[in-house]
């Protein structure tokens, strides 16, 4: 029986940037944070500053964090995102804030803020790292 979903978000190398981002942006709490280093990798002793694991919190939702193993790893980061998160959020100003502060840090809209059919307003866009954010408030 499956105890919890937690989304696990790969980097090619950059997880340490996102993770400030993230805190940054969307006040993040990072809860746990391990190199390379700190487990044991040695394969590669030029990335021994990359993060092998990190958990991080946004609002009550965990997340997992890490950079890949090998350059060759059978799960490539792509720069378009297959999977996006979902952000509800309390009020149109803290959504307008939130996708201003977004695109003025390199993050790219997908779908500008607008009023949808089902009666929130709505935007959703792609950071810098290649995580495709949307927006919501109802």
């Amino acid at each position: 029986m499956i105890q919890a979903s937690v989304p696990f978000i790969l980097f090619d190398d950059t997880c340490e940037q996102a993770l400030s981002y993230y805190v940054e942006l969307f006040n993040a709490e990072v809860l746990e944070k391990m190199t390379f280093e700190d487990v044991g990798y040695t394969e590669d002793s030029r990335r021994s500053h990359c993060i092998a694991n990190a958990t991080f919190k946004l609002g009550n939702q965990l997340f997992y964090a890490g950079d890949v193993v090998e350059k060759n790893d059978l799960q490539p980061v792509s720069s378009k995102g297959r999977i996006s998160f979902w952000l509800e959020l309390d009020s149109y100003d803290v959504i307008t804030t939130l996708e201003n502060q977004l695109i003025q840090t390199g993050s790219t809209s997908l779908v500008g803020l607008h009023k949808t059919f089902w009666e929130s307003h709505y935007a959703k866009l792609q950071d810098k790292f290649g995580v495709i954010w949307e927006l919501n408030a109802q």
